[in-house]
């Protein structure tokens, strides 16, 4: 079983959504600890590790560290849009 952590604006940005929703996609979640690459997982162009999972209309960001056992859920979104955006924007 690998170790799940979240990055910390996840949990704001699924507050954003209706519960029956929040908990699928916290199940689903949850479920990466016991099998980090599900049917229909799909690597992501951003790097070794990063993979994104559909959920209905959304999709999980997440790094798995194959080496530490875990994985880190980086964002959720929902159709193609950032759960939260705001809290990922980056000022310059």
């Amino acid at each position: 079983m690998l170790d799940v952590n979240w990055d910390p604006r996840v949990p704001v940005g699924l507050r954003l959504l209706p519960e029956a929703d929040r908990r699928r996609v916290v199940r689903v979640i949850l479920s990466l600890a016991d099998e980090p690459l599900p049917q229909g997982a799909r690597a992501l162009p951003r790097g070794a590790g990063w993979y994104g999972l559909h959920e209905g209309r959304f999709q999980i960001v997440y790094i798995l560290d194959a080496t530490s056992l875990t994985i880190a859920v980086y964002a959720v979104l929902e159709d193609g849009e950032l759960l939260n955006s705001e809290e990922y924007r980056i000022d310059a």
